[in-house]
């Protein structure tokens, strides 16, 4: 029975080195690379002001720009997934406008869809306001719009937002390559991937962390597809969280 306990205990050891391991990493990578993205965002916008820049200049700093995004992103994912494993990922519930946070994110990504042939449709219907964590919300907004963008094969993709009186539903749907019942089930899960022929160089844990991060607000997110029709991915959110819903357990 000693040695049983002694075994767990150096098991919880193990996994406590590893989530500080983690979130060192995350940190390590990603405070370097935010003045890096100043000084790209100020020669960008400084390069779209003057005439006599050449286009291919600000076509390079916008690439840029969008590659030191991405790594802070994932490094943040990094840091979110330590956070989330050690149960402390604390919640901050204020009034959110949802329509205008997805109003925001969308112009944030017209380069990728650009880039990737998949203009954005938007429909959203009127204000929809909801007591949420207004970070948390962003940031699953962001990564189901990136990861529609990156599987919809160059067709348009779209999001639409409504509400009742007790939630509010948005839908990202792509019409890209889509995926079969038993990706479905497990794409939830950290450190998977849509489609492995199809691996975006990411860590696999965007839609992991997202549905957490739902999940600790009363929510969920769900997965419509078939294969070669896209998929349609739905963040159902209460507008009034319940008390509980102020921490990852």
């Amino acid at each position: 029975m000693n040695d049983l306990r002694q075994q767990v205990e150096e098991l919880r050891q193990a996994v406590r080195a590893r989530n500080d391991f983690i979130a060192i990493a995350a940190h390590e990578l990603r405070n370097p690379m935010t003045p890096i993205l100043a000084a790209t965002e100020l020669a960008l916008a400084i390069a779209r002001k003057t005439e006599a820049c050449p286009e291919r200049i600000t076509t390079l700093l916008e690439r840029l720009k969008l590659v030191v995004d991405d790594f802070i992103k994932r490094a943040t994912r990094l840091l979110d997934v330590s956070r989330i494993e050690a149960g402390n990922l604390p919640l901050e519930f204020v009034a959110t406008d949802l329509s205008a946070l997805v109003l925001s994110v969308v112009p944030r990504y017209d380069a990728m869809a650009t880039r990737m042939h998949s203009p954005i449709d938007l429909d959203t219907k009127g204000e929809v306001t909801g007591l949420w964590d207004r970070l948390a919300v962003e940031q699953i907004i962001e990564n189901l719009l990136s990861n529609a963008l990156k599987f919809g094969a160059g067709k348009p993709v779209s999001l639409r937002l409504h509400s009742n009186a007790e939630m509010a539903w948005l839908d990202v749907q792509d019409r890209g390559i889509g995926m079969p019942p038993d990706q479905q089930a497990r794409i939830f899960g950290r450190f998977e991937q849509v489609m492995a022929r199809h691996r975006s160089g990411g860590f696999g844990i965007g839609l992991w962390v997202a549905n957490n991060l739902v999940t600790a607000m009363g929510g969920r997110i769900s997965v419509s597809s078939s294969l070669g029709e896209g998929s349609t991915f739905t963040m159902t959110l209460p507008l009034k969280p319940a008390e509980s819903d102020r921490i990852i357990q």
